[in-house]
């Protein structure tokens, strides 16, 4: 493959010359349909989108009703799209077996759907039937949970359903009584706790119309003018490319909220333009998996996972946007600073001015008016108190009626076309979600049948000693590995369920509690050995995915800060009066941008070791409660920062020099 021309001085672009291999994109290639089913594809989909617009419009049906289809849908579109394994995906044989899983699919969720009065009445005992078909529907979903992501969540599952079921063989303190494979089936599938829990019913309502929103707004054109505001903001300042990378990202995980769907909508750009400017390969990737990862803590629309933990919390979503407002400014911010230092430190240039759009053209109201519009329809809504599912639906509608109207220079006959397009492209895009989040579903239900989340919350505080600093990293650890290999919305599920319980019981209150399990459920994606985003975004670069996942930690170490800013903290999820949330603010956004020239080894200029150190004492100081502390770390900083501004004899004592840093070590 050719390699991009060289526009910065500062190259670096040939040091990660190892490629991903394949096995790690977790990208499987869809099957080869026959010419007679391949419009069943768009078919499916476009029947998933229009049911989901049609119950935004009148409203939901009964829960089950509700949820059964939705799964359904999703299931058939999956055997659709996904073969059993790579080498099969032009198998007739195997086409022939997914045919059955298909029928199996629509007779178990069908079922459901015409029993519903029966299985939901007073009295109700499962029939031989009922049981047999949870069983085979667990057991489809475990498979297209496998097909979707891979073995690592199905795996999970099934060792969930096997503790349920030999409970009384377990050790100790894990031991109990048992389930019987009659109870779980009746559990999962003829109940509301179970596959048609309460996390499903989000994925059926509220996350399907923000998909549904998101798909159309980026098919008629929110996507490019979303990259040129990124361009414009961004493009001109040293590093320009990277920077151009968070706030695009930033702004895409308003409507996309997943940090594989970012990457490989936003990357697709950015990777190419960093790389085009002589960006190194793996700083190009893990600066696009950092940002991407940031995009679903964005307000005012977050990754599914935040609407999952308004339903949690029991909350208005609006609370949940407005209590992570200051965390992902200092998410963003921590990562701003440390790509500019790093991009200071290896000589990175700004974005060529031929390539930064005018505001004169994405601000145009032909363009701008059918993104911002409904964007703004948006939030007024959910301001107003309506349901995130009946603004979804409204912004939704108003967005097509202004694509259609004003949007482009397309022909209407072209621009309802993309319009179909996008509503088939939201149906694809929520099967991975419906899927995840019903198989996860599985998980929570075992858990709640056997007690071992009581018993995970127990074992947390009671190697922690009640001591918070040490129950936060144990708590971190074991959202961070429940999450590693996940999408964001199924790790947060499980950690939701494993470690939040064990939080408030520290006296935390719920949001805080929620929030510091979310952000590790999003940072789990950058973090080795299981990395999913990194691994996206390197197979992309070209780079070695190891080299990227750990300039990734580099980028974002500042951000593993703000969970436990948010607990020691609380004024920054809005907690308190206005005097002491700024005041927080303030030394939070500032305590994250020392540690982030600490990690990077740059303020004004390089930072030899001592400086560093001074650095990371500062943000310490600045991150830890109390004015005194507080004063401290300003103090130090500006010491730091005073001390670099002085004349060239400290440099040679805390600087390493500017002329040895090739950028080409890690």
């Amino acid at each position: 493959m050719a390699k991009a021309p060289i526009i910065a001085k500062k190259t670096g672009g040939d040091d990660d010359a190892e490629t991903l291999p394949a096995d790690k994109t977790d990208v499987i290639a869809s099957r080869s349909l026959p010419a007679w089913l391949a419009p069943a594809v768009p078919a499916v989909a476009l029947a998933l989108t229009l049911f989901h617009m049609y119950t935004g419009a009148f409203g939901a049906f009964p829960n089950i009703q509700q949820r059964a289809p939705h799964v359904g849908l999703c299931l058939v579109l999956a055997f659709l799209l996904y073969p059993p394994a790579r080498r099969l995906a032009g198998s007739r044989s195997a086409l022939a077996f997914d045919g059955l899983l298909v029928l199996a699919v629509v007779v178990a969720c069908g079922w459901v759907v015409a029993e519903y009065h029966r299985i939901m009445s007073i009295g109700f005992f499962p029939t031989a039937a009922d049981t047999w078909l949870g069983v085979l529907l667990t057991l489809i979903l475990l498979e297209a949970s496998r097909r979707v992501v891979g073995w690592l969540f199905p795996l999970l599952a099934a060792v969930f359903l096997a503790y349920a079921y030999f409970g009384p063989l377990m050790p100790g303190a894990w031991a109990h009584r048992g389930l019987s494979l009659e109870l779980i089936s009746e559990v999962l599938y003829s109940t509301d706790r179970g596959i048609w829990g309460l996390v499903t019913g989000v994925s059926a309502t509220v996350i399907a119309m923000f998909i549904i929103f998101g798909g159309i707004l980026l098919k008629t054109g929110g996507g490019q003018t979303f990259m040129d505001l990124a361009l414009y903001l961004s493009g001109r300042f040293i590093g320009g490319g990277a920077k151009v990378a968070t706030v695009a990202s930033s702004l895409f995980g308003t409507v996309s909220g997943s940090a594989a769907a970012n990457v490989a909508t936003t990357g697709t750009f950015t990777i190419a333009m960093m790389r085009k400017l002589g960006y190194r390969r793996s700083f190009a990737g893990a600066v696009e998996a950092v940002a991407s990862s940031g995009g679903q803590i964005m307000p005012p629309i977050m990754g599914a996972g935040a609407f999952i933990m308004a339903e949690l919390l029991g909350v208005p979503y609006m609370e949940v946007a407005l209590a992570a407002v200051i965390p992902a400014i200092l998410y963003f911010t921590s990562c701003f600073a440390a790509i500019h230092f790093e991009a200071r430190r290896s000589g990175y240039g700004v974005v060529d001015k031929k390539d930064i759009p005018g505001p004169g053209e994405f601000l145009h109201w032909r363009r701008s008016l059918p993104v911002f519009g409904p964007l703004a329809l948006l939030i007024g809504f959910l301001v107003a108190g309506y349901t995130p599912a009946t603004g979804a639906f409204w912004a939704t509608v108003a967005l097509m009626g202004a694509y259609l109207a004003f949007g482009g220079k397309d022909m209407l006959g072209s621009r309802l076309r993309n319009l179909v397009e996008g509503l088939i492209l939201a149906g694809r895009g929520l099967v991975t979600v419906a899927i995840l989040i019903a198989c996860s579903q599985i998980i929570l239900a075992m858990i709640a049948g056997t007690g071992v989340g009581v018993k995970f919350s127990a074992l947390i505080i009671s190697l922690g000693q009640e001591h918070l600093l040490l129950s936060l990293l144990l708590a971190m650890g074991i959202a961070m590995v429940l999450g590693m290999g996940l999408p964001t919305s199924a790790a947060y599920i499980l950690a939701a369920a494993v470690v939040a319980p064990a939080l408030v019981r520290l006296e935390l209150l719920p949001m805080q509690a929620h929030l510091f399990v979310f952000y590790f459920a999003i940072l789990s994606g950058i973090t080795p050995p299981l990395c999913a985003t990194v691994f996206i975004s390197a197979a992309m670069a070209e780079a070695n995915w190891l080299k990227t996942a750990l300039l990734s930690l580099r980028l974002a170490l500042a951000a593993f800060i703000v969970p436990f800013l948010m607990v020691y903290h609380p004024e920054l999820i809005l907690v308190g009066d206005p005097t002491r949330i700024a005041l927080a603010a303030v030394t939070g956004f500032v305590g994250t941008v020392a540690l982030a020239a600490a990690t990077i080894g740059w303020l004004v200029e390089p930072a030899g070791w001592p400086l560093r150190a001074v650095l990371a004492a500062s943000a310490a100081a600045l991150i830890w409660p109390g004015l005194q502390s507080d004063l401290i770390g300003l103090a130090l900083l500006a010491g730091c920062f005073g001390l670099q501004l002085r004349s060239g004899r400290f440099r040679t004592q805390l600087a390493i020099p500017t002329a040895k840093r090739t950028g080409e070590n890690e």
